[in-house]
Order: structure tokens, then sequence, then C-alpha cells
């Protein structure tokens, strides 16, 4: 990725991501610079929180607001940029599942992730479907709701436990993705990678149907509880 760019202020070329090399004056992030690299990680999934944190304070003190009350408006402009940018890239590397989507994104070039049903999970999500017709019924009988609640818990267990199956799958892979990464002496994505992040994306587009079925098992559940 380049990061050379013209300073806004006198016009040198600028390598640096945040400063220019000749007069100093704070510069913008460069347009295409990506999370990871913002914070000298590298496209890797499985990445040291502490020490992510660590950089997020450490640049966040540098493009904090306040040193910039006596520059110029241009300065105090691009102080709060970065700030933004830098809190909304910690946000999303912090959490494995938003880095996975982004690192997806980035590769893909648009969305990550779209809802998709498990065709393997067909039966299953038709029961529920069933069961949660009956809520919408809202039965009077207090026996009726307390079965109800007891199948959408139990419903609700058996649809975690493929979640967290999901979540273990995606964990495994990006390790590999990480282990290919680090073996590889290309800038380009390989085609092993390319295959990982398919399978990433499968995953990912059932675990968000997954996280909607949870909501909706919870919902009727909540529904009951209160006997409406």
């Amino acid at each position: 990725m380049t990061t050379r760019r013209p300073c806004w202020s006198c016009g040198a070329p600028v390598e640096s991501l945040y400063a220019c090399d000749r007069c100093a004056v704070l510069q913008r992030f460069p347009e295409t610079i990506d999370y990871f690299t913002l914070f000298g990680i590298g496209p890797r999934l499985k990445i040291d929180l502490a020490r992510l944190e660590a950089t997020f304070y450490e640049l966040s003190r540098k493009f904090h607001p306040d040193f910039y009350q006596k520059k110029s408006s241009e300065e105090q402009a691009i102080s709060l940029e970065n700030s933004a940018l830098v809190n909304k890239a910690y946000r999303t590397l912090r959490d494995p599942i938003q880095r996975t989507e982004y690192l997806i994104g980035r590769v893909d070039g648009g969305s990550a992730v779209s809802t998709e049903a498990p065709a393997d999970l067909f039966d299953e999500i038709l029961e529920l479907q069933e069961l949660l017709e009956g809520v919408k019924e809202a039965p009077g009988d207090s026996a009726q709701r307390g079965g109800l609640v007891d199948a959408l818990e139990r419903e609700q267990a058996r649809f975690g436990q493929i979640q967290s199956e999901g979540e273990r799958a995606l964990e495994k892979l990006a390790t590999e993705w990480d282990r290919l990464q680090e073996e590889s002496k290309e800038e380009e994505i390989t085609q092993a990678q390319r295959r990982l992040l398919s399978e990433m994306k499968q995953i990912l587009s059932r675990r968000a149907y997954l996280e909607r079925v949870l909501n909706d098992i919870q919902t009727g559940i909540e529904k009951l509880e209160k006997g409406n």
C-alpha cells in the first residue's frame, strides 16, 4: 500500500502515515489505509489485544484535539478526522467477528456478510417456526405458556450450541489464515487464503442468520414470561 502523497501545507512528498517529513505538520491518513496497517499489525486474524489497546491509546493521545487547539484550523480538523478513524478501526479490530468481516470485505472489495439460512438446518428451523407461531397466539393458560417457554429454551440451547460450533470452526480457519500469511512471501493474497476467506464468509453468513434466530427465541421467551 502506498502512503506517498503531497503535504497539504508545504507540498513536499509525505511517506509517513500522519506527519510531513519536512514541515512536521499533521496529515490525514492516506485514503487507502486499512485498519491493520493503521495499527501496524498486518492482516492477521489472531491478534494481541493488549498490544492493540496500547497502540490505540498511543494513537488517541497523538491525535487528541486538545493538543491542536493552538494549531491551524486545518490541523484541528485533521486531528478530529484521524481520531475518528482510529476509534472506528479499534472497535472493528478488537472484535474477532468484525475483524474477520473487515478482512473479507477488504479482500472481496464489498460487503462481507449476507444473512443466509443454513440448508442443513431446514427441519430444525421449520420446527422452531411452528413454536414461534404458537407464541404469537399467547395462550392465557400459565401451564401452556410454561410448556412453550421450556420448548423455546431447549431450542435456544440447541441453536446456541450450533452457533458455538461455528465460532470454533471460524477460529480454526483464522489460525490457518495467519499461518499462511506468516509463510507467504507474496504481497498478493494466495489462492489458499482466498479459499479460507470463502469458508469464513459462509460461516459468518450462517452465524448472522442464527443470531436472528436466537433473538427471535429470546423475544418469544420474554413475551411468554410477561404473559402477553
